[in-house]
């Protein structure tokens, strides 16, 4: 059914409109996913927004959630926390609620909650390990201060809707992705297009969010690289691109101390077992 799929696209030989502006896209370059499916990129002329054709092998390569080859999920997560501390300290309400959004084994959440902030995680397709009992209920929509995002939007296979359900929990996103150059490399020649594992399927430019924000009614803010955040709030560019830096960050993090949540989660935690026992 896969292989069909697939030949039936090539012989259409159509070049989808963008996702993002629904504006023409134009032919990139082909190349070869998880090693047996030979898939299409569209380039955006208008914004400059990337995306393969229709991935009919997504829930293939999702099938796991955290791919095999991403050794560096934990020390990532470690540095993830101390940025989002740095950021949320600087602009936001420190004493508000949150919700990482696509947060995978619960790990950023465990760690921001070590750090005083009133975390919860929210996934559809991975387990809970480290935040359990702190998982998002229904009806606590509109009321984060922020929601994290971090390497979501690569994944996604309709950009506009899912950022239209994260803004439904916050108006303020925070996340990481990396920015495809103005002269983007072909496949294969870039290892962020993910051939490997095949998971990832868009990839943004500064225009492309630049219309997004339009789209929904906020700012954008980039530090240029993989930190961005879409917010209701106006905040300071230059502010925002220096402690969105991790070493900036790291500096910081000697500095704001918060209380941990830690022992408040373990009395919960205990609670909630006495009662199921």
């Amino acid at each position: 059914m896969i292989a069909k799929k697939a030949a039936e696209w090539e012989l259409m030989n159509i070049c989808p409109k963008c996702r993002i502006c629904a504006s023409p896209t134009l032919f990139f370059a082909k190349a070869t996913i998880l090693n047996k499916y030979e898939v299409s990129y569209f380039r955006c002329g208008t914004c400059g927004f990337m995306q393969t054709e229709e991935p009919f092998w997504h829930q293939e390569s999702c099938a796991e959630a955290i791919n095999s080859t991403d050794v560096g999920l934990v020390s990532r997560n470690f540095a993830a926390a101390k940025v989002s501390k740095a950021i949320i300290s600087a602009f936001f309400d420190t004493n508000g609620s949150f919700v990482d959004y696509g947060g995978g084994y619960g790990m950023f959440v465990r760690l921001m909650r070590d750090r005083g902030f009133d975390f919860y995680w929210f996934d559809e397709h991975c387990i809970n390990l480290f935040a359990q009992g702190l998982k998002h209920q229904p009806g606590q929509s509109g009321t984060y201060e922020i929601l994290t995002a971090f390497e979501v939007f690569e994944h996604l296979t309709d950009p506009l809707a899912e950022i239209s359900k994260m803004l439904h929990l916050s108006k303020n996103i925070l996340f990481t992705t990396k920015l495809i150059p103005d002269n983007p490399p072909v496949p294969g020649d870039w290892w962020y297009y993910g051939l490997e594992h095949g998971q990832h399927i868009s990839f943004f430019t500064v225009r492309s969010f630049r219309i997004i924000a339009r789209k929904f009614g906020l700012y954008f803010y980039t530090n240029g690289q993989s930190w961005h955040l879409l917010s209701e709030k106006k905040i300071s560019q230059p502010l925002f691109n220096i402690i969105s830096r991790y070493k900036a960050a790291a500096f910081l993090d000697l500095f704001q101390r918060r209380p941990s949540l830690a022992s408040l989660d373990y009395q919960k935690a205990v609670s909630r077992s006495r009662q199921q026992g």
